[in-house]
C-alpha cells in the first residue's frame, strides 16, 4: 500500500468520527432552513442582520437542531427582539417549547455540546 492510501484512510477513519450525526429528514424535509416557511423567515432576518443591522442586532446568532423530550426541536441562540433572552426552543411546526427555568441550563449547554447547526451568522 502506498504512503498516500493510507494517508487518505487516516484523514476519512477520523474526519468521519469527529463530525455530528443527524438525521438527514430533520423535520421531515431535506434542508429545514429552506424548507420550514417560520425557520425561512428567521434565517432572512439573520441575513438582513449580518449585512445592514436591520434588526438592530437581534437576530445575530446561531441555530441548533436536537432533540427534546423526545421530539426535534430548534433552538434558536438569538435575541429576536425579546430584551435579553438567552435562546429560544421550537418544534418542526414553529411553535415555541416552553421550559422551566431550571431547565434551560442544562438544556442549552447540551445543545450546543451537540453542536448540529443549521445556521450562523457568527464567526
Amino acid at each position: 500500500m502506498n504512503r498516500s492510501t493510507i494517508f487518505s484512510a487516516f484523514i476519512v477513519l477520523f474526519t468521519g468520527c469527529s463530525s455530528p450525526q443527524t438525521d438527514p429528514q430533520q423535520c421531515g424535509v431535506n434542508n429545514p432552513v429552506q424548507d420550514l416557511p417560520w425557520l425561512t423567515e428567521i434565517v432572512n432576518k439573520a441575513e438582513a442582520d449580518k449585512a445592514t443591522m436591520a434588526y438592530k442586532g437581534n437576530y445575530i446568532g446561531t441555530i441548533y437542531m436536537d432533540t427534546y423530550k423526545n421530539q426535534s426541536v430548534f433552538m434558536v441562540k438569538m435575541m429576536m427582539g425579546s430584551g435579553g433572552l438567552y435562546a429560544y426552543l421550537f418544534g418542526c411546526d414553529g411553535k415555541q417549547i416552553a421550559f422551566t427555568q431550571e431547565e434551560a441550563g442544562t438544556l442549552f449547554t447540551d445543545i450546543e455540546k451537540h453542536n448540529n447547526v443549521v445556521y450562523t451568522n457568527t464567526p
